[in-house]
């Protein structure tokens, strides 16, 4: 019995663990105020920022005692989700869109599945490939991938359910993102993801 109930405990963990980062709107705050994002998951913990009554597309990274870790002014912290209810279809694998980007070198690939991705760099022009559908590795949660193409170019990539950090801001993010372009030759950048809204 008390092995029956651990693994129900462990298995309720790896669903809400797939289930997240996904988008938000602030609810049930009245017009002239405000919600608290705190230092850590408890009413009781220093405020480090707000979010508006009324700010949508609040990307909550992960939970902890009924408190998602969202990002806000330049740093994460904790927000009640009492206040936050989550956005249909923003999860990753129904996201419109996303977005993946990394700091030195400098790169943004913009990703809109069964759409276009584009690729920048400060110093090239930006690069649009068309894609299909993301893909979640089989039998798995995680890593979710698309494949582009462009005349001469091919593009991949990979979205990894893991926290990640920028290297230049104290913001959190819940995905790790590999980008992999080939044509005249080959490149790889990797970094951080975020969700987007449409």
């Amino acid at each position: 019995m008390i092995k029956t109930v651990a693994l129900m405990i462990l298995l309720a963990g790896s669903a809400a663990a797939q289930d997240l980062p996904a988008l938000y709107n602030v609810t049930g705050v009245a017009s002239d105020d405000i919600l608290n994002v705190r230092t850590r998951p408890m009413a009781s913990a220093n405020v480090i920022g707000t979010l508006a009554y009324d700010a949508t597309g609040v990307e909550v990274l992960e939970e902890e005692n009924g408190w998602g870790r969202v990002n806000v002014d330049g740093q994460p912290g904790w927000a009640n989700l009492r206040f936050l209810a989550e956005v249909p279809g923003s999860q990753i694998t129904g996201a419109a869109q996303f977005n993946c980007f990394g700091t030195e070198p400098f790169w943004s690939v913009f990703v809109r599945p069964e759409d276009q991705v584009v690729f920048s760099t400060p110093q090239d022009p930006d690069r649009a490939y068309s894609v299909g559908a993301l893909v979640t590795a089989s039998g798995r949660f995680s890593p979710h991938a698309i494949l582009g193409t462009a005349p001469g170019q091919n593009i991949s990539v990979t979205v990894s359910q893991r926290a990640c950090t920028d290297g230049m801001s104290d913001n959190a993010f819940g995905f790790e993102g590999t980008v992999i372009t080939s044509g005249y030759d080959t490149q790889v950048y990797s970094g951080c993801c975020t969700l987007q809204v449409d």
